[in-house]
C-alpha cells in the first residue's frame, strides 16, 4: 500500500512539474515581443531623421524665435536664404511667379522691405538685376532720396541696352516722378535703340505736363552714335515735341559730320517744309565742334546770303559766339549793303556767350576790323547781356570820349538797361580795370 502511494504521488509530481514549465515557455514571448517593438520604432525614427538630413540645404541655419513677428497663418514668408548669391539665385528660381525675387514677400516690392520687419539674424539680401533695380529707383523717388535716386541711375547706365525695356515699361505708367527718372536714364544711355525707344515713347504719350517733362529729360542725349536716329526721326515724325526734343539733342552735339549730313539732306529735299525743318535744325546748333563747318557753310563775308541755310548758319555762329564766330559777323555786318544787314545786327546784338565778352568789348571800343559805326554799335548793345565791370567801364569811357552820336547813344541805352536789370554792376569800376579804346578810322 505504501509503495503504491508512493508511485502515486511521482506522477503527480512529475505532472505538475511538466505543467509549471509549460506555463513558463507561455510568459516568455510576450517580453521578446517588447524589444523587437521597440527595435522597430528607432529603426523608424532613424530612417526618417536620415531623410529629413537630406532635404534641408546644409546652409540652412535656424532663425531666433521672435515673439513680435507675423504668425504663418498671418504671412506667407519666402524660402530660407542661403550663404552665396548662386544659392540664393537657385532658390529664387523656385519661387512662385507672384513672389519677388530675392526672398521678398508679396506685401513689398524689390528693395522696399523695412529692415525692421527682417526677423533676427535674416540679412537684407542684394538687389539683383535691372527690375530690383528700377523697383528701388521708384522706392528712392517716392522718398526723394536723391543720393539713392544718383546711385540707382549709374547702375541704370553701366547695365546699357539692358535696362530698356523695364525702363520703357516704367515710363508707360504714367506721369510718376519714377517715370521722368527713368527716362533721364535712357537719355544718360544714349544708345541708338534707347534713342529710338524714347522717342517712340514720346511720340506715344499724350500731350501735357508729363510729355513735355519726358521731352526736357530727352533733350539731353549726348551720344553722338545716336545722331542719326534723332535726325531721321526729327524729318519722319509729325509731332512738333518730338521734333524739338531730337533738335535739341542734336543741337549739343553737332560737328562737322552731322552739319555735313544736315547739308545734303537739305539740298535733296522732296518738300518745303523738309528744308525748313533742317534750316531751323542749324539756327540752333550751340555745340562749338561745328563752328569750322558753319563758317564755311555761311560762305565768304563779303558775299551775300542765298539760301535759309546760310541764314540758319549766321544765326548759330551767334549763339555759339566764339572769338572767330564774332569776327566773321561784324566783317559780315559792314560789309552788306546799307539796309541788307538788319538780321545781322539783330544776331550780334543777341550774342550771349561768356567767351565772346572780349571780342565784343574791343569790337565795341573800335578796331581794325570794326571801325564802322554799324559793327560797333551792334556790339555795344550786344554787351547788355555781359553786366560787369568791365563793361561798365568800358561803357562810360565810351560816353565821356565818344563823337560819334550814333555810337554814344547805344553806350548810353546800353548802361541805363544794365543799370535797371543789375544795379550792382553799375558801381564805380574798378579803376584798375582799363579797356583800350581805339581811335576811330575815318
Amino acid at each position: 500500500m505504501k509503495k503504491t502511494r508512493g508511485k502515486k504521488n511521482t506522477g503527480n509530481t512529475k505532472t505538475a512539474t511538466s505543467n509549471q514549465q509549460s506555463r513558463g515557455i507561455r510568459f516568455e514571448w510576450p517580453l521578446l515581443t517588447f524589444p523587437v517593438m521597440v527595435l522597430a520604432a528607432l529603426g523608424i525614427l532613424y530612417a526618417v531623421n536620415h531623410s529629413l538630413e537630406h532635404s534641408v540645404p546644409a546652409s540652412f541655419t535656424p532663425q531666433q524665435t521672435n515673439p513680435d513677428a507675423p504668425t504663418p497663418g498671418n504671412r506667407t514668408e519666402p524660402p530660407a536664404l542661403g550663404t552665396s548669391p548662386a544659392e540664393n539665385e537657385n532658390r529664387n528660381e523656385a519661387l512662385p511667379r507672384g513672389l519677388a525675387r530675392a526672398g521678398q514677400t508679396t506685401d513689398a516690392p524689390a528693395g522696399t522691405r523695412a529692415r525692421g520687419n527682417l526677423a533676427p539674424g535674416q540679412v537684407v539680401p542684394p538687389i539683383k538685376g535691372a527690375a530690383g533695380v528700377i523697383a528701388a529707383l521708384k522706392n528712392a523717388a517716392e522718398q526723394n532720396d536723391q543720393a539713392a535716386i544718383k546711385r540707382r541711375l549709374n547702375e541704370l547706365v553701366a547695365m546699357g541696352d539692358d535696362a530698356i525695356e523695364p525702363l520703357l515699361e516704367l515710363i508707360a505708367q504714367g506721369d510718376s516722378e519714377a517715370g521722368l527718372w527713368a527716362a533721364e536714364a535712357l537719355a544718360r544711355i544714349g544708345s541708338p535703340v534707347a534713342a529710338g525707344a524714347l522717342l517712340d515713347t514720346l511720340a506715344q504719350t499724350e500731350d501735357g505736363p508729363y510729355k513735355e517733362a519726358l521731352a526736357k529729360r530727352i533733350s539731353g542725349i549726348t551720344n553722338h552714335d545716336s545722331w542719326p536716329v534723332l535726325l531721321d526721326m526729327l524729318l519722319a515724325t509729325d509731332d512738333a515735341t518730338v521734333v524739338r526734343a531730337a533738335g535739341a539733342s542734336l543741337s549739343q552735339m553737332a560737328d562737322a559730320p552731322i552739319l555735313h549730313e544736315i547739308a545734303a539732306r537739305y539740298e535733296a529735299a522732296a518738300t518745303k517744309g523738309e528744308a525748313a525743318r533742317l534750316a531751323q535744325l542749324v539756327s540752333s546748333i550751340t555745340s562749338p565742334k561745328a563752328a569750322a563747318s558753319l563758317l564755311s557753310l555761311a560762305g565768304k563775308t563779303s558775299a551775300p546770303v542765298q539760301s535759309n541755310l546760310q541764314r540758319a548758319a549766321v544765326a548759330a555762329l551767334g549763339k555759339i559766339g566764339t572769338p572767330q564766330s564774332v569776327s566773321y559777323l561784324l566783317r559780315k555786318l559792314e560789309s552788306s549793303p546799307p539796309g541788307q544787314g538788319g538780321y545781322l545786327f539783330n544776331t550780334i546784338s543777341q550774342i550771349s556767350s561768356q567767351q565772346a565778352q572780349a571780342s565784343l568789348l574791343y569790337a565795341a571800343a573800335g578796331n581794325k576790323e570794326v571801325s564802322a559805326e554799324s559793327g560797333r554799335t551792334a556790339a555795344i548793345y550786344a554787351l547788355e547781356n555781359f553786366p560787369d565791370g568791365r563793361t561798365t567801364a568800358l561803357l562810360e569811357s565810351i560816353i565821356a570820349q565818344e563823337d560819334n552820336t550814333a555810337v554814344a547813344t547805344a553806350a548810353i541805352r546800353t548802361l541805363e538797361s544794365i543799370r535797371k536789370a543789375a544795379p550792382q554792376a553799375t558801381a564805380k569800376a574798378d579803376p584798375t580795370v582799363t579797356v583800350p579804346i581805339a581811335p576811330l578810322q575815318k
